[in-house]
């Protein structure tokens, strides 16, 4: 009997560094501890933070009660969770790509998934936390700060009017601008690396504002 290919490991750093690995063991340990199988050595990861599990049904990551989560296509996961063909396990700057070689889909990756890797900047709705670079901010956002930021990443790439931020954020018809400009000063003090020249939050002059999350 010919034995199964072994499934292939892609794994990407916000920094730009890549790897291949081939998973060839039943256990595969991931952490900032140098003795780990998939070192990442990154702050917000933990000493031992994930496993990969080979078992009879399939292979499975397992978070290990990170302190700061592993999250299995963006959503955060508890315990073991199967695997499939180009799922992506996000731990820290950390993106690891399963390739199943068993998978009969072929073809590139859609284009939806190639710009979730490459997102600098995230916003997770269900526990109102911000990624940049993959660490999460702290403190934490204002509420009307967080409002500005989700409704923008929800149309990232898109120009949002002060017209719509004013319905959206305040509920207001007719609204004082200078509002709106003081909380965009306030977000880019948060997320921007260099608040005097916006990588993330940029003002189309004339039209309003838009957010750019995979930056150039």
């Amino acid at each position: 009997m010919v034995a199964a290919p072994a499934p292939k490991l892609m794994i990407k750093r916000q920094d730009g560094q890549y790897r291949e690995l081939e998973w060839d063991r039943e256990l595969i340990t991931i952490g900032r501890d140098g003795a780990n199988d998939i070192v990442i050595d990154h702050p917000l990861a933990s000493r031992r933070h994930a496993r990969l599990e080979r078992t009879e049904d399939g292979f499975a990551v397992r978070d290990l009660e990170s302190t700061n989560g592993t999250f299995l296509n963006q959503e955060r996961i508890e315990g073991l969770h199967y695997l499939h063909n180009q799922d992506q396990i996000i731990i820290a700057d950390t993106v690891v790509i399963f390739q199943d070689p068993e998978a009969t889909v072929k073809g590139v990756l859609p284009p939806e998934l190639l710009r979730a890797v490459r997102e600098e900047l995230r916003v997770d709705s269900r526990t109102k936390e911000i990624y940049i670079k993959g660490a999460i901010l702290q403190p934490p956002l204002t509420v009307k700060e967080f409002q500005l930021l989700e409704m923008l990443y929800n149309r990232r790439g898109q120009v949002i009017s002060k017209d719509e931020i004013a319905r959206q954020v305040w509920d207001y018809e007719v609204f004082d601008y200078n509002a709106i400009d003081a909380l965009v000063y306030r977000l880019r003090q948060r997320i921007e690396p260099d608040p005097a020249h916006p990588r993330y939050l940029v003002t189309q002059r004339g039209f309003g504002y838009k957010l750019l999350t995979t930056p150039e």
